[in-house]
């Protein structure tokens, strides 16, 4: 009996016409899959289960595969989200279609809430999401400079493996730039923006009786990054502020930012910052 959802997982969730035939399904029996909704036709010649994310089927319908930041936060991989589709093509694919409408060309009608990336050389074997180092360097042309610094750093912190792959294409790694050695990209953005302006930060530091904490400014400031996906359950809140209060016991100032602040509220984060340093808040 054919096995409809293992044969989809078994090509990426995006199968052929030819290859259900080669299992033996015939048209007539394509025909009734449609009608019942067990498949859905995603451009001529191309199918997927009705599950199958919109933002993966609209890319597969332009022509592509989905790129970018959705791609890298699929991996695993810090991005900051984007409300437009970005879809990498291969150099010389043609006939691209509409996200919303496979009968309709693309070229008919441009979206500006959809980014065709054309990639020479790209390594995705996946038929729905670029791997990680194409996702990189679509981002890399596309989002502004820092976004994708966070985004090489997530990547180095996450996939220490493509570290040669990724500087062999090109990409800046050190200390100034990305290392791996923030664990989110709000953290990055922190490093990059105030690193010029506190020459003694210093990141992912062991205090003992405390753990590591984000950032210590001088000998005794530290900075508390709350990743939106990592600080929203009660225990961890709990579990923050008595960490907080452990470094307060032994010393330590504490301030804690959150996610929203340091994409959103910028100025606050960094006159608080400074503030606390011309009080002397970083010297024992």
């Amino acid at each position: 009996m054919l096995d409809l959802h293992r044969l989809l997982r078994d090509h990426d969730g995006l199968i052929a016409t030819h290859e259900l035939s080669a299992v033996g399904v015939t048209r007539p029996m394509l025909a009734s899959m449609l009608h019942r909704g067990m498949l859905i036709r995603v451009r001529q010649g191309w199918y997927s289960t009705p599950d199958l994310a919109q933002p993966a089927r609209q890319a597969a319908r332009v022509g592509g595969v989905l790129t970018c930041g959705a791609a890298l936060r699929a991996h695993g991989i810090w991005a900051l989200e984007d409300d437009r589709l970005h879809v990498l093509v291969r150099r010389g694919s043609s006939r691209l279609r509409q996200p919303g409408d496979p009968r309709r060309r693309l070229s008919d009608a441009p979206a500006a809430s959809t980014v065709v990336h054309w990639l020479d050389g790209a390594t995705t074997s996946s038929r729905l999401i670029a791997c990680p180092s194409d996702a990189l360097e679509t981002y890399r042309r596309c989002a502004p400079h820092e976004l994708y610094l966070a985004a090489l750093d997530s990547t180095l912190h996450r996939r220490p493996d493509l570290r040669g792959d990724l500087i062999a294409a090109g990409h800046r790694i050190g200390p100034r730039t990305a290392d791996g050695i923030c664990e989110s990209g709000t953290e990055t953005l922190f490093r990059l923006r105030m690193r010029p302006q506190l020459p003694r930060l210093q990141c992912q530091v062991p205090i003992p009786g405390a753990g590591r904490v984000d950032f210590l400014i001088g000998e005794a400031l530290v900075i508390e990054i709350d990743g939106r996906a990592f600080h929203d359950s009660e225990s961890a809140f709990e579990s923050d502020r008595r960490r907080d209060a452990e470094l307060s016991r032994r010393g330590f100032r504490v301030l804690r930012f959150s996610y929203r602040q340091i994409i959103d509220d910028w100025p606050t984060v960094a006159h608080a910052v400074l503030a606390a340093v011309s009080r002397g808040d970083h010297l024992r």
